[in-house]
């Protein structure tokens, strides 16, 4: 399957509070933020190994820019990718993306992932990134 190449892509769990309240706010906001919203309810619809790798460039964990923000832990970075019962289960990406691709359920939720401005967001511990993106697209910042 092609990676998009505009639009936001939400890994979505419905079960999940932060998951049900960052969809409804790019759902609402679609048509200010002038953008599509691709909802992937992630277990029964894993993430590619591909787009996992995006998803991990998007967030900016392998750059070394001191602009981005970076709310993982500097030597184990992978484990933000993992709920955090698969934390400190894998010793690299390619092991956090096994755990994800073998359970679905283990990748954190919910991922953001603005394929136009080529960036990725989590919606935890709360959703303020999240409504941040939403924020920055109705700007029309890209």
């Amino acid at each position: 399957m092609a990676l998009p190449t505009s639009g936001l892509t939400v890994y979505h769990n419905p079960q999940c509070t932060k998951s049900r309240k960052s969809t409804a706010c790019l759902e609402e906001n679609q048509e200010q933020g002038n953008y599509q919203v691709e909802v992937v309810k992630y277990k029964a619809t894993p993430p590619s190994r591909e787009r996992l790798q995006v998803l991990v460039e998007y967030l900016g964990m392998r750059s070394d820019s001191p602009t981005i923000e970076r709310p993982w832990k500097e030597d184990r970075p992978w484990d933000y990718l993992l709920r955090p019962e698969a934390q400190g289960k894998a010793t690299s990406y390619d092991e956090a993306f096994d755990i994800i691709e073998n359970d679905p359920a283990m990748l954190e939720r919910p991922f953001v992932i603005d394929w136009d401005r080529k960036i990725a967001v989590l919606g935890r511990p709360d959703i303020s990134r999240v409504e941040k993106l939403v924020e920055d697209r109705k700007a029309g910042k890209l």
